[in-house]
């Protein structure tokens, strides 16, 4: 998150917004006509989405250093090694999404 979008939601102490009124207001939070359910995620949705986010950065860097491997012919062993640990990490995180996120269906994303 950027400084902008922080300072954005700093309020100042004894601010008469109700606790849903400041989650409506947030830049990026939900819209004013969803149900006061669907604007409060639970530790469960929270940790799910963080395991689905660490999984796609996993992803991501094993891609990298797969790039660099070509590119780089001499360090091309370390750098497959290190796709590989981040391609393990990656199917790890699915695997605590999967088990310790919401009940019923798969993550997004995966």
């Amino acid at each position: 998150m950027d400084s902008e979008n922080r300072a954005l939601r700093v309020k100042p102490r004894g601010s008469s917004l109700k606790a849903d009124d400041r989650a409506a207001a947030l830049p990026d939070g939900p819209a004013h006509g969803e149900p006061r359910a669907e604007r409060k995620r639970g530790p469960e949705e929270y940790a799910r989405q963080a395991m689905v986010s660490s999984a796609q950065a996993h992803d991501r860097a094993a891609m990298m250093l797969e790039r660099m491997a070509i590119a780089h012919p001499d360090e091309a062993e370390s750098h497959l090694q290190s796709a590989t640990r981040h391609r393990v990490w990656a199917e790890n995180d699915r695997k605590l999404a999967e088990e310790y996120g919401a009940r019923g269906g798969r993550p997004d994303g995966l």
